[in-house]
């Protein structure tokens, strides 16, 4: 089962996109505002949100789940 939560990516156009947990490598302050996700190696993704409402909806959700069994 995998675990996502949806972030807003600014635009334009905005958008809300769902990240999956298992591929986060880190988190951290974006450059101007909000944050940004490294996903591999050379991978990283602004979002709108701050870096403690996305650590916190890391720990906590709401998670959006998938059930492949």
């Amino acid at each position: 089962m995998a675990d996502f939560i949806v972030l807003k990516r600014p635009g334009p156009p905005a958008r809300e996109v769902l990240v999956n947990l298992d591929q986060i490598l880190m988190v951290q302050p974006g450059q101007n505002s909000g944050s940004a996700i490294l996903f591999g190696k050379d991978h990283l993704v602004n979002f709108e949100e701050d870096l403690p409402t996305v650590i916190r909806r890391i720990q906590a959700g709401p998670y959006v789940r998938t059930d492949h069994g």
